[in-house]
């Protein structure tokens, strides 16, 4: 059974929060049952009624002070976060890069090119359809060229123009940064690294395209769409399929 680490930290926050308060409140009841204050003439005086009992209570009282004070900072620690860790929040967000929030570092770096498709300057969306006015562009630009495609049109070794075919031979040779690429994200989940971003975008300007590649993912895969699944079993799926082709 998975463990949810986030109901055991909060357990983890309530549990030592009320130990804390328990002590100060069970110490501080000791400490009125084992003494008494009293006047003595003009000066208030504690009469003790058990010596040993009150100094008990009274370092129970403020060892529990000093834990729930430690306990807050240590909280104060945990839940105030770091300038890399708002960062990487906004890194993760649809607001990533925009300049409305003041005071916040805002990231240097480009993201997707502006002269691509328009699904490629919003954020990952699986259900967004082919761009078929590329598509057509491309069939047209193959016919006047006769067909005959560059060798330097390969998307990862190569630095010419990229054609539709090479689309194609990206996802079977590399499904792996092909699924990246079209979801955006790491086979894990997580965000794209900003180093990869910008081998991305290289790419786009050569003429890779997202509607392009999924249009080929859904012809290899025979899918309909793309499935709403998890970036890891999206890539086990497309991997399993390109070492069938390559090797049939």
């Amino acid at each position: 059974m998975p463990i949810n680490y986030l109901n055991l930290y909060v357990f983890a926050i309530f549990g030592a929060f009320a130990a804390s308060v328990a002590g100060i409140v069970i110490c501080y009841t000791g400490i009125s049952d084992t003494s008494y204050l009293a006047y003595r003439g003009m000066e208030l005086t504690t009469y003790y009624l058990d010596k040993n009992r009150h100094d008990l209570y009274f370092n129970g009282l403020v060892y529990s002070i000093t834990f729930g004070f430690a306990f807050l900072l240590l909280l104060a620690v945990i839940m105030i976060p770091s300038p890399d860790q708002l960062q990487k929040r906004l890194a993760a967000t649809s607001f990533a890069g925009a300049s409305g929030a003041p005071g916040l570092p805002v990231a240097q770096e480009t993201t997707v090119a502006e002269t691509d498709s328009a699904e490629d300057e919003a954020p990952i969306e699986i259900e967004l359809e082919p761009d078929i006015e590329s598509f057509e562009m491309e069939e047209e630009e193959s016919a006047l060229s006769g067909g005959v495609e560059e060798d330097d049109s390969d998307v990862v070794y190569g630095s010419g123009r990229i054609t539709d075919q090479s689309h194609r031979a990206f996802i079977l040779s590399s499904p792996d940064s092909a699924v990246k690429f079209l979801l955006r994200k790491e086979l894990d989940g997580r965000p794209l690294k900003s180093s990869q971003d910008e081998i991305y975008e290289g790419w786009q300007k050569r003429g890779l395209s997202r509607g392009k590649l999924r249009k080929h993912f859904l012809k290899i895969m025979e899918w309909d769409s793309v499935p709403e699944l998890e970036v890891n079993e999206i890539f086990n799926q497309v991997k399993a399929k390109a070492f069938e082709i390559n090797h049939a």
